[in-house]
């Protein structure tokens, strides 16, 4: 959702300290945009909101890339009211996507960061920290490193969204992009690669409970987040992955995603 709103001036990318940044700006009539997806969001039952006032967006942006990134990189507002973030190393996963050239690791990386991230504090939610929309293009992997990060925080989950759901939700939104633009034989490798990464097995339950593809409008903003995906080729996909987690999750035979 990122390029619906902001856009980010990589050719404005300027010194700040020790820190390469590049400056963020919201696109004209973002706040139309806004209002209007918050409608559909509120039909779709998808439990986040898109920040629509400019002085509370650029307070979330700085404040989360921050907890997430800080000390090593930094981010803030220069004197004339634009938020500026650290240039991450690295390539987002969503051009690694389009390319073909995704791989399990890669995914493994950004189920990592993701594990990370969440058990950071929120003060917004008075819980563990969620993203609300982290598809592939809001991961940016670092080939030096092995590293993933993610990046970008137009979207956050409602406050009232137990800490459990929103950390399965965010698991949904990566795996439903993947799952929309890859081909049928790396789907499993690159889903399961994903989940192992991120290795936390109390958080398997609500997701599987997510996999069930829904009918009515949230059926449409599954198709957005699928990139249209036949339902037949969804539901196929989608079943596959949640009969191995429930494998998993079988009385004897539960074990830690990470682990094989």
């Amino acid at each position: 959702m990122e390029t619906l709103f902001t856009e980010v001036r990589e050719q404005a990318v300027r010194a700040c300290g020790a820190h390469p940044v590049m400056p963020k700006r919201r696109r004209r009539a973002a706040w139309l945009v806004m209002r209007v997806a918050n409608v559909f969001f509120r039909l779709a039952r998808n439990p986040v909101e898109a920040i629509v006032d400019d002085d509370e967006w650029r307070a979330w942006e700085v404040a989360c890339f921050r907890l997430l990134h800080s000390p090593e990189s930094t981010a803030g507002v220069d004197e004339s009211g634009t938020p500026f973030v650290s240039v991450l190393p690295g390539m987002d996963l969503s051009r690694l996507l389009t390319a073909g050239t995704l791989l399990p690791k890669h995914l493994a990386a950004a189920g990592t960061e993701l594990r990370r991230v969440h058990h950071l504090h929120s003060h917004h939610h008075g819980a563990a920290w969620s993203h609300g929309d982290p598809h592939t293009g809001n991961f940016v992997f670092d080939a030096a490193t092995g590293r993933a990060r993610l990046v970008d925080f137009e979207m956050r989950h409602h406050r009232d969204l137990p800490e459990a759901r929103r950390h399965a939700d965010d698991l949904l939104v990566t795996l439903q992009d993947v799952c929309g633009r890859c081909a049928d034989d790396e789907w499993l490798p690159l889903a399961t690669a994903f989940l192992k990464g991120y290795g936390r097995a109390e958080i398997v339950a609500p997701l599987v409970e997510l996999l069930h593809v829904p009918r009515g409008i949230p059926r449409l903003w599954w198709a957005v987040r699928t990139s249209w995906m036949r339902r037949s080729e969804l539901e196929r996909r989608m079943g596959v992955l949640r009969a191995e987690l429930l494998e998993r999750m079988q009385p004897g035979t539960m074990r830690e995603i990470a682990t094989d």
